[in-house]
């Protein structure tokens, strides 16, 4: 038996030419940056009323991807509360990705990662964005139900049901 065959850790601009390959796809505008160790690129998710923008992060010195699908409505102080809850009852099972709440601008993410040098590097990125796109597709609907005050148990009940 033999063990996964371990890559090495793909070049930045590797990277930033499958996430641009992925956003033109989908027929997302993106832009790049770098920041520090890491390399950014964010999307503006056209057409879609619940998400404003995917954002993929290279950190080159821990060769990891964090993909990020943020939420296109700011979170009314009143409802933070029931926002973590959201989280939680999300959150709860789910054996890849999360949901969490982004403080400093009020809004909800999915999120999830891998490591870059433990495969081919399109499967990869692919495969961590089609796993926050599904959850921000199964999701959705509970977000927005929070957000015009249905309770969250119900709001969940109704997204997984």
């Amino acid at each position: 038996m033999t063990g996964p065959e371990i890559s090495s850790a793909p070049a930045a601009a590797d990277f930033i030419a499958v996430a641009g390959a992925l956003a033109e796809r989908f027929g997302w505008p993106m832009r790049t940056s770098e920041h520090g160790n890491e390399s950014v690129c964010v999307a503006r998710v056209e057409g879609d009323p619940a998400f404003e923008r995917i954002v993929w992060v290279y950190d080159l010195e821990r060769v990891t991807l964090r993909c990020m699908l943020v939420g296109a409505s700011q979170v009314p102080a009143p409802l933070v509360p029931a926002v973590f809850e959201l989280c939680a009852r999300v959150n709860q099972g789910l054996p890849f990705g999360c949901l969490e709440f982004a403080f400093d601008d009020a809004v909800l993410v999915f999120r999830d990662s891998c490591d870059l040098d433990w495969g081919p590097l399109e499967q990869l990125v692919d495969g961590t964005t089609a796993r926050v796109l599904n959850l921000g597709e199964r999701y959705a609907v509970a977000i927005d139900e929070v957000l015009r005050g249905v309770s969250v148990v119900d709001a969940v009940a109704h997204a997984e049901g």
